[in-house]
């Protein structure tokens, strides 16, 4: 009996144990726990403050994009050249230029390295309207210097001086001699048909001023009057166009054969005149060797008579 009796405490005791130490080992996993929920709240926490801080911060940035390399002006902006960064709302440009507008725009001054690219240092090109056509002119008294991709105003001067703006910063799309393309839309091929036939008829010279800075320099204002009679007359006889043109442009050729006549006439000077002073250096050199020969000559005389 007592063997029983002390098997059933010693059983006891055992259940006792496992039991404290069930009890303990759920406590201690219950504080486990509980500290881990209490961090990863903490954590969660933490993690939305610095989310709302992003969020805050991002709000106060502006998304921009900057040159990565050197650009000269009038370079086209390319994908390749740029690159994106985040700027302070509050220092940032308010012209900043959004990334559809970049593509195909036009720098109006050299651009160093991380330049932040706005509207006021670019030029954009307007979109091709449906009235838009190549012409091309030959009558039109062109700067000697003006070469493809430069812009230029075409002006109308009458002989009482009074002088207008016809087309305003046009680009010399393709060149050719004296004979010059630009793209023009229909009120500008209007007012260029009208100004033909009043240079006809007024012995007016059309011609063309270059722009020094053609992408920092705002357009001209056309301040050439359509006249409501040059117009009536265009309607009434639509050949008087091409005749007007013809006379322009017979005149534009005479007068550039008359410069090519003045030019080779001065260089022929010029060739001459070269050629005068290379005989008279010619001619001095020949003096000078016979000059020496003569004191040669002497001198071996003078050596002679010595001996």
């Amino acid at each position: 009996m007592k063997i029983r009796q002390r098997n059933k405490n010693l059983l006891y005791a055992g259940l006792i144990g496992a039991l404290s130490i069930a009890l303990i080992s759920a406590g201690i996993l219950y504080f486990m726990y509980k500290n881990m929920k209490e961090s990863e709240e903490l954590l969660i926490q933490q993690y939305e403050e610095e989310l709302e801080e992003f969020q805050i911060w991002a709000d106060q940035q502006v998304k921009a994009f900057t040159a990565n390399r050197y650009i000269e002006a009038g370079e086209t902006i390319e994908e390749n050249d740029l690159r994106e960064v985040l700027l302070s709302a509050e220092t940032a440009a308010e012209d900043i230029t959004p990334y559809d507008e970049l593509l195909g725009s036009i720098a109006k001054v050299n651009l160093e390295p991380r330049t932040v690219l706005t509207d006021s240092i670019l030029y954009f090109e307007e979109r091709t309207p449906r009235d838009l056509r190549l012409a091309e002119y030959a009558f039109i008294d062109l700067p000697s210097r003006v070469e493809v991709g430069d812009f230029v105003d075409v002006r109308i001067q009458f002989p009482n001086g009074n002088d207008y703006v016809l087309l305003s910063k046009k680009k010399v799309k393709e060149l050719n001699e004296d004979v010059v393309w630009y793209e023009m839309n229909e009120q500008e091929l209007l007012t260029i048909s009208s100004a033909i036939v009043d240079a006809y008829l007024e012995n007016a010279i059309i011609y063309a001023l270059a722009y020094v800075e053609p992408y920092v320099q705002d357009e001209s204002v056309v301040t050439y009057p359509v006249k409501d009679n040059v117009l009536e007359l265009i309607e009434t006889s639509p050949n008087i166009v091409d005749r007007a043109r013809n006379e322009l442009e017979a005149r534009n050729r005479q007068k550039l054969e008359n410069q090519l006549e003045e030019l080779e006439s001065s260089e022929r000077e010029k060739y001459q005149r070269e050629s005068e002073k290379e005989q008279e250096a010619r001619a001095n050199r020949q003096q000078e060797v016979f000059e020496a020969v003569d004191t040669v000559n002497l001198d071996v005389d003078e050596t002679n008579d010595e001996e």
